[in-house]
């Protein structure tokens, strides 16, 4: 019998192998909009593009860290990411007991904490070309500790225009109209206080709809700030939410119900494979990517991964698993190296960079000089040690990247 797979899969089994990596959510980062003349962005905010900003205008990497690996120059080296990546308490605590590491001794909720991905655009494909520079600086303010998913919240709102801060339907403790200060209950109470507090509720709920609607179109009539091009990427603002199976799937990543995939007839190997040399199949260039779907197990989850939210341009999931863009004969976590600044500690996933970025990076850019990656895996110090710090408490350290890179097949 021809052997076959059943290749559906449904959104719970995405939750269970995705959603849950280290006992948290998965975050995914979406472009929110160009960054606009105008604006200034601070450490606090995430992007993609533009320059960087650094911890404190006095404190600057070596030089050694902004070159590329390869070439030894900083001539080519384009920001891809700056991200604001504050630590959980307890979820780092987790994570180091998973892996043997515990030391909390370079962990606070206070200090700020940044990780920045730069490329060379002249190195494709080559080692250490693309780097990753972690920065930390030490804060003396003390505040109560918060959850990941609460600073994550903060920041989402504080650029994100599509997401209404003033939607008091799900928060009725703040909703001044939501209860009757003069309400005693029983026989006594008013019987149209609920229709009459839900009527204002509304009419404050729409004037708050249109006054933000109006401050995203007003933002978005702005001019884009401007970068050379030689220097700099376009830059975009992003927000981040927590990642969710609940989209409709992509039609383009739908296959028939109960569809039975016939390896055999994909097979184009035969008793004759020297016919094949001499008059190889010439396929549709959709037919070779249907193969590749098909052939490649783990291509194939990164896809349908993604097509829950296809516009993602970063997954953060501290501690947790990459997700792999293609099949690897290399593991890659056993080959990263413990940091040497800090051998007996070690470093765990934390983020990796989406495809999508590319199309927002390179809209002009053509099919021969574009950048070639399938994603850029983040690996950073469990412990979040930094050797040193300079006088304004300001300190860099280099973390290890792993790229998978576009097949050229």
């Amino acid at each position: 019998m021809p052997q076959s797979e059943d290749f559906s899969a449904s959104a719970s089994e995405f939750e269970e192998d995705y959603g849950t990596g280290n006992g948290s959510a998965v975050y995914i980062a979406l472009v929110d909009a160009p960054l606009k003349e105008n604006e200034d962005v601070s450490i606090e905010d995430s992007f993609i593009g533009g320059k960087p900003v650094w911890l404190h205008p006095e404190s600057l990497p070596s030089d050694n860290l902004l070159e590329c690996g390869a070439c030894k120059s900083k001539d080519n080296m384009k920001l891809l990411l700056q991200a604001f990546c504050p630590l959980d308490i307890d979820q780092v605590q987790k994570v180091q007991a998973t892996y043997g590491v515990e030391s909390m001794e370079h962990i606070s909720a206070d200090d700020d904490r940044v990780l920045y991905v730069f490329l060379c655009t002249r190195c494709q494909r080559k080692a250490n070309s693309v780097r990753c520079i972690r920065g930390v600086k030490k804060n003396t303010k003390k505040s109560a500790p918060e959850k990941l998913s609460e600073k994550m919240e903060k920041l989402s709102f504080q650029k994100d225009f599509k997401i209404n801060p003033f939607d008091l339907s799900n928060d009725e403790g703040s909703n001044p109209f939501s209860s009757n200060p003069f309400q005693s209950g029983g026989s006594g109470s008013n019987p149209f206080s609920n229709s009459l507090n839900a009527a204002k509720a509304s009419e404050e709920k729409s004037a708050n709809e249109l006054s933000l609607k109006a401050t995203r179109k007003l933002h978005d009539s702005k001019a884009d700030k401007t970068f050379d091009e030689a220097e700099a990427f376009k830059s975009f603002l992003l927000y981040v939410e927590e990642e969710s199976f609940k989209n409709k799937k992509p039609d383009h990543l739908k296959l028939p119900k109960n569809l039975k995939i016939d390896k055999e007839a994909l097979d184009l190997t035969g008793e004759d494979e020297s016919s094949l040399d001499k008059d190889p199949i010439k396929l549709d260039p959709r037919t070779e990517k249907l193969s590749k779907f098909l052939d490649d197990d783990v291509f194939q989850k990164f896809q349908e991964v993604v097509g829950y939210n296809p516009h993602q341009v970063l997954r953060y999931d501290f501690g947790g698993k990459p997700l792999l863009y293609a099949q690897s004969k290399v593991d890659f976590e056993k080959t990263v190296a413990n940091p040497a600044y800090n051998p007996s500690s070690r470093r765990v996933f934390e983020m990796q960079l989406m495809p999508k970025m590319i199309m927002d990076l390179e809209s002009d850019a053509s099919l021969s000089d574009g950048m070639e990656w399938g994603t850029i895996l983040v690996f950073s110090d469990v412990q979040n040690y930094t050797p040193e710090f300079d006088a304004n408490g300001v300190g860099y350290v280099e973390e290890v990247v792993k790229v998978q890179w576009e097949s050229r097949n």
